[in-house]
């Protein structure tokens, strides 16, 4: 039997790694991590959201969410309700989250267009493989 060669999951935490690494560094001045920024982001987008449904949206397990958006709370980017059924949580983000996402997105953006450059042409392809990969070891 042949194996198979580097391991993906390996390659790929080790590239998540250092891409966290970049882009937390680079939102610091706004007081944000990406994984808060990415969380902000999606309820600005998408308006209020089950936690369920942003998790899924995020491929996180929902305990792993929760721990993410309590701190997010805290600070008063986010507001938690009770939904409906009284274990679902809805998410929204406040207008402080607003104003700490608008102080965000110029350094996002910029860290973005680096990586971008650095990667030329290979840009798109390793978003649609990334992609794929995401879409594959979900289902």
């Amino acid at each position: 039997m042949t194996t198979p060669g580097p391991c993906l999951c390996g390659a790929l935490r080790k590239a998540t790694r250092a891409v966290t690494r970049l882009y937390d560094d680079a939102l610091r001045p706004a007081g944000l991590r990406i994984t808060q920024y990415s969380l902000l982001r999606n309820l600005s987008r998408g308006g209020e959201q089950r936690m369920r449904d942003l998790s899924a949206v995020l491929v996180m397990e929902e305990t792993g969410l929760l721990r993410s958006v309590h701190g997010l709370e805290e600070r008063g980017w986010i507001a938690i309700r009770t939904g409906d059924d009284r274990r679902e949580r809805l998410l929204s983000i406040t207008p402080a989250g607003r104003a700490v996402l608008d102080d965000a997105e110029p350094l996002w953006a910029a860290v973005q267009r680096r990586m971008n450059d650095e990667l030329g042409g290979r840009w798109d392809g390793l978003m649609r493989s990334l992609a794929e990969v995401t879409a594959s070891a979900a289902s």
